[in-house]
């Protein structure tokens, strides 16, 4: 409950000082592309605070920001005398300044621009000096807004320095709980499927998964699984993720072709991740009477077919969702249907598998993946996936992995 309360009041906290700077820009009368400039300047730093930070990180996206606020050429914050310096560094300075003109500003110890084109400010405690905050203007500001600019960091830079810890603390609350929601959305495909075996994996290099699969029961004899992967890491592959996950389940009770799933989920997810991120995916519909998987994919890594023993080459074209709204993608995604047999045996992966590396550099490619489901495709499903699981394991050894590992198989009985 108190987390609770705690993230409500950030968050309001956050929402006044964004009203704010819109209102401060009006009255400034800053022209609408200063003004849009300034707002992603904000959102992009508000963003960074939900993110895994040390203190000092934190200080650093927060001088970013003002940099980008006051069009400084460069700047550089001084802290002194702190009780939480070993949490901080006690210099910080981004971009390019002259060193003349610095120690001309430490002589005057002015929060006047009395040198041409430089903003200088001591920084004050109870009445204590803990530093100076300096910066090089690219040019003239006006000295309002460039007074209200340095007032907000000097506060922030405090409401860092106080809270910090609970901080850290409300970050875990929040993120343990995302994680476990995450964790919820995968479901337990054994035994999903008449007359087939299926089994995942999912491996996380962070803790939040860019993959995700899925299960979706149709009726009675006809089911989808779905593999994606969102190319964002973070909190933001996991809202994007859910939102992917959202659009399938409420297409599949209306639409049947793979292809027009595809085509109807690009067209939902474009307006929404357009130059933000791109999704990789793969949609299976399975006819469980027929024993038939028709198949479509965005961009996706190429299914490993294997049929009595030997490697069987699928050709699916497509392109990532969220490249093209519509014109382009429609044209190149395709759909294949396969007629299994007993034996069949299917793997689905992204591509965090083939391109995992050990410490000499090499890839763990698509080949060991290919004679792994080759030498065991008589096995069950749950049996090859951890093969390739211990595998991947051996090869990567000590190296920790870059990218999410997820592994969806599927044989027929």
């Amino acid at each position: 409950m108190f987390s609770s309360i705690i993230l409500i009041s950030i968050l309001a906290l956050v929402m006044g000082l964004w009203i704010y700077e819109k209102l401060l820009g009006k009255s400034l009368q800053l022209n609408l592309t200063k003004s849009e400039e300034y707002n992603q300047s904000f959102i992009q730093y508000i963003k960074s605070l939900s993110s895994q930070k040390a203190l000092s990180e934190d200080i650093q996206s927060l001088l970013e920001l003002v940099m980008k606020l006051i069009s400084a050429k460069g700047l550089v914050l001084r802290l002194e005398n702190m009780p939480e310096r070993a949490l901080l560094e006690s210099c910080y300075q981004l971009g390019d300044i002259s060193l003349e003109k610095l120690k001309a500003n430490l002589k005057r110890q002015t929060t006047k621009k009395e040198v041409k084109d430089t903003l200088f400010s001591n920084i004050e405690k109870n009445g204590i000096s803990i530093g100076y905050f300096y910066a090089e203007l690219k040019e003239e500001g006006d000295e309002e807004w460039l007074k209200k600019v340095i007032a907000m960091m000097i506060n922030q830079i405090f409401f860092f320095l106080e809270n910090h810890s609970l901080q850290r603390e409300l970050k875990e609350d929040t993120i343990r709980f995302f994680g476990e929601i995450q964790k919820g959305w995968l479901p337990n495909i054994e035994n999903s499927l008449k007359g087939f075996k299926v089994s995942a994996r999912s491996i996380p290099s962070s803790r939040f998964n860019g993959d995700f699969y899925d299960s979706i029961r149709i009726d009675d004899y006809h089911c989808a699984l779905v593999l994606s992967d969102v190319a964002t890491k973070g909190l933001s592959s996991l809202l994007i993720s859910g939102m992917c996950r959202t659009a399938i389940r409420s297409l599949v009770d209306h639409i049947r072709s793979p292809l027009e799933i595809l085509c109807r989920l690009n067209e939902v997810l474009y307006p929404e991740i357009c130059g933000k991120t791109i999704i990789s995916l793969i949609y299976l519909f399975i006819d469980e009477k027929l024993n038939t998987v028709t198949m479509a994919r965005a961009g996706h890594e190429m299914p490993i077919f294997c049929r009595k023993g030997k490697i069987e080459k699928i050709d699916l074209p497509g392109i990532c969702l969220g490249i093209d709204e519509g014109k382009i993608f429609n044209k190149m995604v395709k759909e294949q249907e396969l007629k299994l047999q007993s034996g069949d045996f299917l793997l689905l992966f992204t591509d965090g598998l083939v391109e995992a590396v050990n410490k000499e550099g090499a890839f763990f490619g698509r080949e060991r993946a290919e004679k792994i489901v080759q030498e065991m495709s008589e096995k069950d499903p749950d049996i090859v996936l951890s093969a390739i699981v211990e595998q991947l394991k051996l090869f990567c050894k000590e190296t920790a992995p870059f990218d999410d590992v997820t592994l969806l198989a599927l044989s027929k009985n």
